[in-house]
C-alpha cells in the first residue's frame, strides 16, 4: 500500500520519489500499468504532480509512455542490462579518475554517508534503500569530475542502475560482496590514488554486469 503523503517542498518531487522507491522495491511490478487517477488517490494528491512525477520518471527510464500515452513501470531484461552497464563502463572509470585527480588524497564525508545508508538498510533488508544509498555513493564518487557532460550523462542512468541492481538482487543477492567493493574503491579514492579508485571500479560494474545478467537469465 503506498503511503499518503505529508506536506511537501516540492509535491512533483515527492511524488516522484516515492513512485521511484515503489518501483524499486516491487510494489510498482514490472509492466504494471500507472494509471494518474489510481495514483493520485491512492497517495492522496491531485492528478496533476502524478502526471509531472511520471513524466520525470519517464526521462530518467523507470517508466515507458506508450504512443497512445499509456504508461507501465519498465521491465528489466537482458538488453537493458547490457546498455546500462555498458554505459557505465565506458564513462564511469574515466569521471572518477578525473575526481581523484580533481579532490586529491583528502576524505569523502559524503561517500562515506551513503556507504553508512547502504549497510544500514542491508541490516533492514530494505532493497529499494539500498539501491538509492549505493546509486548516491557512485555518483558521489564521480560528481567531482569538473566535466559537466560525463556527470550529465551518468546522472541519466542513475535511476536505471538502481532499477537493474534491485531486480538483480531479488535473484542473486550481491550485495554483501558489492558493499565491501564499495569500500576498497573509496579507500583508493580517499588515498588519491586514481589506477587503483579507477580500476577497482572498473572490476566491480563488470562483476555487478555478470551477476545481473545471470540473474536476470535465470528468473
Amino acid at each position: 500500500m503506498l503511503p499518503a503523503l505529508t506536506q511537501p517542498v516540492s509535491r512533483t518531487e515527492q511524488v516522484r520519489d516515492t513512485l521511484r522507491r515503489a518501483i524499486l522495491d516491487g510494489q510498482l511490478a514490472p509492466g504494471q500499468p500507472l494509471v494518474e487517477r489510481e495514483l493520485a488517490t491512492r497517495l492522496g494528491v491531485s492528478k496533476t504532480p502524478v502526471r509531472e512525477a511520471l513524466k520525470l520518471l519517464h526521462a530518467s527510464g523507470l517508466v515507458r509512455i506508450s504512443s497512445y500515452e499509456a504508461v507501465t513501470v519498465r521491465s528489466v531484461d537482458a538488453a537493458t542490462v547490457r546498455e546500462v552497464y555498458q554505459a557505465r563502463l565506458v564513462l564511469e572509470p574515466a569521471a572518477v579518475r578525473l575526481a581523484v585527480g580533481a579532490r586529491g588524497a583528502v576524505e569523502h564525508a559524503a561517500a562515506r554517508a551513503a556507504l553508512k545508508e547502504a549497510e544500514e538498510a542491508m541490516s533492514r533488508g530494505d532493497i529499494a534503500a539500498m539501491g538509492l544509498a549505493n546509486r548516491t555513493f557512485h555518483r558521489e564518487l564521480y560528481l567531482a569530475s569538473g566535466n559537466s557532460f560525463l556527470n550529465g550523462f551518468l546522472d541519466q542512468v542513475q535511476d536505471l542502475s538502481a532499477l537493474v541492481a534491485t531486480a538483480g538482487w531479488r535473484h542473486e543477492p550481491t550485495y554483501k560482496e558489492e558493499a565491501g567493493q564499495h569500500a576498497d574503491i573509496l579507500a583508493g579514492y580517499e588515498a588519491g590514488d586514481a589506477d587503483r579508485a579507477e580500476q577497482l571500479l572498473r572490476d566491480h560494474i563488470e562483476r555487478s554486469f555478470a551477476s545481473v545478467e545471470r540473474a536476470i537469465a535465470s528468473a
